[in-house]
């Protein structure tokens, strides 16, 4: 009896090349003050500190775009040199990042 190798349907696979190929944005990201921090977990969970208060959200990657949802809202952060920049001048850097540059 011969068999088919068993098809993956196109989508699938594009997501799962997208996931599994692209950059990760997992890790800790701070602003230059200290004052807000995003807390990127894998499998798309979010930890967001700002002045001492942490919510959770989840977040999605889209190429250069981390698009972040809870129910306060949702924003689009962009990835640029190792960076996530987002609305009204918001700047985040790797947590390992800013305590080399200090």
């Amino acid at each position: 009896m011969i068999t088919r190798p068993r098809r993956i349907p196109l989508a699938a696979a594009t997501l799962a090349c997208l996931c599994a190929c692209g950059p990760r944005v997992a890790g800790v990201y701070v602003d230059a003050s200290g004052a807000t921090e995003y807390e990127f977990r894998p499998g798309g969970e979010v930890y967001i500190s700002v002045l001492g208060t942490t919510v959770t959200a989840q977040y999605e990657v889209n190429a250069e775009r981390v698009l972040v949802s809870s129910p306060q809202g949702a924003i689009v952060l962009i990835r640029k040199h190792g960076r996530l920049e987002g609305p009204m001048g918001l700047e985040l850097r790797p947590k390992d990042d800013t305590k080399e540059s200090r």
